[in-house]
């Protein structure tokens, strides 16, 4: 396997002991997955290399991979190949929720991109958590995030485009939310609520995420204010479900928890 678990030569199985090939494969993998860092996101190496080194065919191999999948013990992405699944990020929602220092406090590597912004108007739900008056103008960011070069988000902003003009482009300079801001005159800002649901991905947010549309994400709506109280951005972020641990800090946080399938 790629990293801490390679180096490993051919090893020819066992055909006398009745035991399918495809479950010897399978259990060899489970042992050596067992040993790997899972604070890593390793890569096993290609159905190619798994055949040549088991000396079996592709079909061996992927009866072996998608076992394990069912175990819960690697991940197929479609494209990309097949991951151990790492142990959940630890991601924590409290007054002051940033998306690089929570996963710096985890020794994790962020990294992001702007996908696209636009203008759209607020309907009754975004003009109640923004405070403003419904059909107002407001500028919408979307954005993909990465943890040490794994998918792990995307994320939608919304904000009063009259009060923040520039700021997708602030945005797409910077890679930061909270930089952006700074640069519009907001210096601060905390999280005024957050609520959280699970549900099955939209067909887009599955092609940005990289993953199949029947693995759950975990989704947080949350609205951020400055200092005096008024709203700057209403955000919906939908994270990997079996990626990340989302823990809320802070006892008086107001937390909404709902769960929909």
């Amino acid at each position: 396997m790629t990293g801490s678990t390679g180096g490993h030569g051919a090893a020819p199985l066992d055909r006398g002991t009745g035991v399918a090939l495809w479950r010897q494969v399978e259990e060899i993998l489970a042992a050596e997955i067992a040993a790997v860092d899972l604070d890593t996101s390793t890569r096993l190496p290609s159905e190619n290399e798994l055949a040549a080194r088991f000396r079996v065919n592709r079909h061996t191999i992927r009866q072996a991979l998608s076992s394990l999948q069912q175990r819960g013990l690697v991940q197929i992405e479609q494209g990309r190949g097949t991951f151990i699944v790492a142990r959940r990020i630890t991601y924590a929602l409290g007054a002051r929720t940033r998306f690089s220092e929570n996963l710096e406090r985890v020794a994790r590597r962020a990294t992001g991109r702007l996908l696209r912004s636009a203008t759209v108007f607020a309907d009754s739900d975004l003009a109640h958590d923004l405070a403003v008056a419904p059909g107002t103008l407001l500028g919408q960011i979307d954005t993909v995030r990465d943890a040490d070069g794994r998918r792990l988000c995307v994320s939608s902003h919304f904000y009063p485009a009259a009060r923040f003009p520039g700021l997708a482009d602030a945005f797409g300079r910077s890679g930061s939310m909270t930089e952006a801001l700074r640069l519009l005159g907001v210096t601060d800002y905390r999280r005024s609520v957050t609520r959280i649901t699970a549900q099955l991905p939209t067909v887009e947010d599955a092609r940005f995420l990289h993953i199949p549309r029947n693995r759950p994400v975990m989704v947080t709506e949350s609205v951020d204010v400055d200092p005096a109280g008024t709203p700057v951005q209403y955000g919906v972020t939908r994270f990997v479900g079996d990626l990340v641990k989302l823990v809320v800090e802070g006892a008086g946080e107001a937390l909404e928890a709902a769960a929909e399938t």
